[in-house]
């Protein structure tokens, strides 16, 4: 556990892909957890969101703050979200891993979308090897409501 708290944490200057994030990422936790990594990643990422709540609109700024690359909101409609993850972190893991996992972005970016606005978000993640980038789908149920998160992180 970290001796500080999530929010007192991005206020840290450490920014970036670091080897040992890389390392963590796509080595030890394949290993680690097998054929469940993509799942329990994917809720990782859901976990971790919760305990950063922020607007939508702050997601994008976040994802970079937080070093998971450079998140761009690629379109908006009334049942999806779809954004592109690109960046060092994401052409670095590209070019170095056979099978990196970005499960953890897609469960980060349904819980943020899910606790913003209140309704049941569920997303994926598809790698773009020739473009060097990663598309992040958000699929939004509006007819499932949500809580909402209490208060958002100011970025």
């Amino acid at each position: 556990m970290a001796k500080a708290d999530y929010q007192e944490l991005l206020t840290l200057p450490a920014t970036g892909p670091l080897f040992g994030q890389l390392m963590l990422r796509d080595l030890l936790l394949p290993d680690l957890l097998g054929e469940a990594t993509h799942d329990i990643t994917y809720w990782a990422g859901r976990a971790l969101a919760r305990k950063l709540p922020v607007a939508e609109d702050q997601i994008t700024t976040l994802f970079e703050r937080i070093g998971l690359g450079v998140l761009t909101p690629a379109s908006s409609k009334h049942h999806e979200r779809t954004y592109l993850l690109s960046g060092t972190v994401v052409e670095t893991r590209l070019a170095n891993f056979d099978d990196p996992d970005f499960r953890l972005e897609a469960g980060f970016v349904a819980q943020s979308l899910q606790q913003t606005l209140g309704v049941v978000v569920e997303a994926n993640a598809t790698i773009e090897r020739r473009k060097q980038q990663v598309t992040l789908t958000a699929v939004l149920d509006p007819k499932t409501p949500q809580p909402q998160a209490e208060h958002l992180i100011s970025l």
